[in-house]
């Protein structure tokens, strides 16, 4: 299954590794003071991990079911998104990002979050970053609402003198309450019969952003 997933992750390190040449040609740096961005963000998404706590009663015999269990899963999803940020103090910048993303097979969301960078040069030039992000998204399918947070470390490349192409690899961890599928039944369990439905997805993203 693995080598699905090896083609989509050496076309994102090549394509990444291809706009390394235009750092030699980008004006020089300017000191960064306040400024707003507007942007858009694309990517794709590999979910890890997952792992579940399920606890329900059984409608065939009334017995509890508890069950537990943490398993690697690989999964290719995407996620699209635009977003709104704020620059300053040369360093530092606060987004808020809305968008469209899979979290897990045949579960996707509408994410919305805010985001805190922090650049080890300066925004206004070529340089490295790392950034926090945490939010929630309300599912496509269920009208439920998921928490997620995101950590990353990326690569920003001045085009001009304010937009900007940044490449980033990040992982994401997102909470759900998913319904309970019962193949002795088949099919899923009757909500009034779950008392407990708690999973947690782990995905490895790979993203690029056009900042302008």
């Amino acid at each position: 299954m693995m080598r699905r997933h090896v083609p989509a992750i050496l076309a994102a390190l090549a394509l990444l590794l291809s706009f390394a040449p235009l750092r030699a040609v980008n004006p020089a740096r300017r000191d960064g003071g306040f400024r707003v961005l507007y942007g858009v963000e694309w990517g794709y998404d590999m979910q890890l991990l997952n792992a579940y706590h399920h606890n329900y009663t059984d409608e065939s015999d009334g017995f509890r079911v508890d069950e537990k269990k943490v398993k690697p899963t690989l999964y290719s999803n995407g996620h699209a998104a635009a977003h709104v940020t704020a620059e300053f103090a040369d360093k530092f910048a606060l987004g808020f990002h809305a968008g469209y993303a899979g979290i897990q097979q045949r579960t996707r969301f509408f994410p919305m979050s805010l985001r805190f960078a922090y650049f080890m040069d300066s925004y206004t030039a070529d340089g490295n970053f790392v950034f926090l992000e945490g939010g929630a998204g309300i599912h496509e399918q269920r009208r439920t609402v998921s928490p997620f947070a995101r950590t990353g470390y990326g690569h920003r490349i001045r085009l001009t003198r304010r937009a900007s192409m940044d490449f980033s690899a990040s992982l994401r961890c997102t909470g759900d309450h998913p319904p309970i599928y019962d193949a002795s039944i088949p099919g899923y369990v009757d909500e009034k019969n779950v008392r407990r439905s708690d999973a947690l997805y782990g995905a490895l993203i790979f993203s690029i952003s056009l900042n302008f």
